[in-house]
């Protein structure tokens, strides 16, 4: 009898704890369920849960990447930290993990130009560093926690960035795949999102991991500009941009010639991915980014002090590192603009700036600009340089004026006149001729060998960007005038005769005397034909608005076709021989 109520009662407590651990597995199935439906309005895109047992296979990847030496020397060294969340809080039972979206495309973006060239900014560094936003959802996520939850009931830790390996967790969580570029990919969202996560000791259940993949396609490991990308989803962080632009030491030659003008980061693996085509996230308000913050002048940040850095970048991501990097990559990136415009400011770092690497790379810059006042600055610095690494760098930059090959940037366009090719060297525009560039390359190539030495011609639609979109204005009739750096190449009388054109009013025209007498050589008729004759930078030296003393029209280098058209075009009559009165 006594056995039988033993049993009975045995009974009874094991159905009640049966019953118990229901209750409770609902409870924490419903607390999942409204955590998922607060989420927008706690700043989150996306959530997912897993479980807090161990990465094993994490840590066996981590340590041969540390063996094959492809790690940054940023990451948590101790791996255990960074695979096992029970050393992290206790009685970790599993983890939320969190999404939050961010902007791929900048709006109104300022453009580049001769003089005034820009670096860039990667999306990760747009906005208000991302380490705040997600820290503040995080915090929110806990307050929803702590007010469905007793206190004695809840143990949490937050993470961003820190130990455990966010896009670990963003995988097992069912936030996305990971990528061949080593990125999370969500299908709703794409990569362009940041992770972080919480670990609890609440056991939520966990979701499945997401089955998509890249399948066959290996556009980001093809577009790497260094080949970082080792193998898919094998990253060798010294080899990648993204990880070299924050680090603080002299870069080699080959990694400061493909950085172009990033200063801080690498979108090229994500930009390319067809996963995210079309993808662009503009909902969170503190991600958006100022396109004058995320394409900043380069000049002007050269001789930025500490506090004057803080004010302007110090709430972007991308000031964790400080200003010295970014320095640094700006003057990386006028070496790569060969923007001449900036010698001055380079040959001052150069002599005077305590910095030894910031000098060197200086250097470097100034060697890959070329010219005159650039060697004149290298032979300046190298006989009163004292540090060896410095030095160095001015020997191998001095090399460079032996193999110098001065590049001219090429582009053409469509015009109401036809066919030009717009040119520029270094300094700044310095030709535009009629034809296509297949047409004018032999003369044009021959104009540069004889003007600048040895010289290449070279296509590049984002160094003539600027120069193009204000001849389209001109030609449309919403433009009278131009301001670009220009490279008059000729003798110091032509020069003075191809800037007295540009004196012309819109509109307007001037005789060859009229001409001499404004420069100051009434005399010299015949010399400024025959300079206006040379202009090499036509339509914008608006050699068309010249014209005889008695109204005819002299020659025209593209023809005198054309000739009648530009002058039409600024609302003068004129035949093929002579200028009309107007009606």
């Amino acid at each position: 009898m006594l056995d039988s109520k033993k049993l009975n009662e045995q009974q009874n407590h094991e159905e009640r704890a049966v019953s118990n651990q229901g209750a409770s597995k609902d409870r924490w199935r419903q607390l999942k369920q409204d955590i998922i439906e607060a989420a927008p309005a706690l700043g989150i895109d996306q959530v997912g849960f897993t479980t807090a047992d161990p990465f094993i296979e994490l840590k066996a990847r981590l340590q041969h990447s540390i063996d094959q030496g492809y790690a940054s020397g940023f990451e948590e060294p101790d791996l255990d930290k960074r695979t096992r969340p029970e050393l992290l809080l206790e009685d970790a039972r599993s983890i939320i993990a969190i999404a939050v979206a961010y902007p791929s495309k900048l709006e109104e973006s300022p453009k580049s130009k001769a003089g005034s060239y820009r670096g860039m900014f990667a999306r990760t560094a747009w906005g208000l560093d991302y380490h705040h936003v997600l820290r503040d959802r995080l915090a929110k996520l806990e307050a929803f926690l702590r007010e469905r939850v007793p206190e004695q009931e809840l143990r949490v830790r937050s993470m961003v960035d820190t130990e455990l390996s966010d896009r670990a967790v963003a995988e097992r969580a069912g936030i996305g795949f990971s990528g061949k570029n080593c990125s999370i990919i969500s299908p709703q969202w794409g990569s362009w999102i940041y992770l972080g996560e919480m670990i609890t000791n609440i056991p939520f259940p966990s979701d499945e991991p997401v089955t998509e993949d890249c399948g066959e396609c290996t556009r980001c490991l093809d577009a790497c500009p260094t080949s970082a990308l080792v193998g898919p989803g094998q990253l060798n962080a010294n080899l990648c941009i993204s990880f070299q632009t924050q680090s603080k030491d002299i870069l080699s030659h080959e990694m400061m010639t493909k950085m172009g003008n990033r200063l801080y980061g690498c979108d090229t693996c994500q930009i390319v991915c067809p996963k995210n085509k079309g993808m662009n996230w503009t909902h969170q308000p503190e991600m958006q980014p100022d396109p004058e913050k995320a394409k900043p002048l380069l000049v002007p940040m050269l001789q930025l002090s500490n506090r004057e850095f803080k004010e302007q970048f110090g709430s972007l991501s991308a000031a964790w590192r400080g200003k010295k990097p970014i320095q640094r990559n700006a003057i990386v990136a006028l070496g790569n603009f060969r923007d001449r415009s900036a010698v001055g400011e380079l040959r001052a770092l150069l002599r005077e700036d305590t910095r030894y690497d910031i000098r060197a790379t200086a250097a470097w810059a100034l060697g890959q600009i070329g010219g005159t006042d650039a060697k004149q600055a290298l032979l300046s610095a190298l006989n009163r340089e004292k540090e060896d690494a410095v030095v160095q760098a001015i020997d191998d930059a001095l090399q460079q004026f032996d193999n110098h090959v001065e590049p001219i940037y090429v582009q053409e366009m469509e015009s109401p006149i036809g066919m030009l090719t717009v040119a520029s060297s270094a300094t700044g525009l310095c030709s535009i001729e009629f034809g296509s560039v297949l047409d004018t390359s032999a003369r044009l190539n021959a104009w540069a060998q004889r003007t600048y030495g040895r010289a290449a011609l070279q296509r590049h639609p984002e160094r003539l960007q600027e120069a193009i979109r204000q001849l389209e204005e001109y030609f449309k009739g919403e433009r009278q005038s131009f301001d670009l750096t220009l490279d008059f190449q000729g003798t110091p009388f032509q020069r003075e005769v191809w800037r007295a054109l540009m004196d012309i009013p819109y509109g307007e025209t001037r005789s060859y005397k009229q001409i001499a007498e404004a420069i100051g050589r009434p005399q010299a008729v015949r010399a400024v034909g025959g300079a206006n004759n040379r202009n090499p930078i036509p339509v914008i030296a608006p050699c068309h608005r010249v014209i005889g003393a008695d109204g005819r029209l002299v020659g025209y280098g593209g023809g005198m076709d054309k000739k009648v058209t530009l002058l039409k075009l600024e609302g003068m009559q004129a035949n093929e021989e002579r200028m009309l009165a107007a009606p």
